[in-house]
């Protein structure tokens, strides 16, 4: 069985518990908190919003969510289905939250 490893979505504020495996992108630095979505194609090229309002294609480095920490904020997969040519897969901004004792 997989652990399980709360999140915060940062713009509804809805908290969840995701398997340790799920897919997440690093922040980038001038990603547009508003928007609070990316997506990733299947040439593992993300697409998000900049503060400037453009939209940017760059190349993007998938980490299991078990490698992040408490605190930390990151995309994070909408779910499992990896990205195809024809559907890219949706990430969410989101925060790694520390479950209660």
């Amino acid at each position: 069985m997989k652990r399980m490893i709360s999140v915060v979505d940062l713009s509804t504020g809805k908290v969840s518990f995701r398997p340790s495996d799920t897919r997440t992108l690093d922040l980038p630095r001038n990603f547009d908190r508003q928007t609070a979505d990316a997506s990733l194609d299947a040439w593992s090229r993300a697409r998000y919003q900049s503060v400037e309002g453009k939209s940017l294609l760059c190349a993007a480095f998938l980490r299991p969510l078990s490698w992040r920490v408490y605190g930390e904020e990151c995309l994070v997969a909408d779910n499992a289905t990896p990205a195809t040519a024809a559907q890219p897969a949706n990430f969410r901004l989101s925060a790694i939250h520390e479950p209660r004792s």
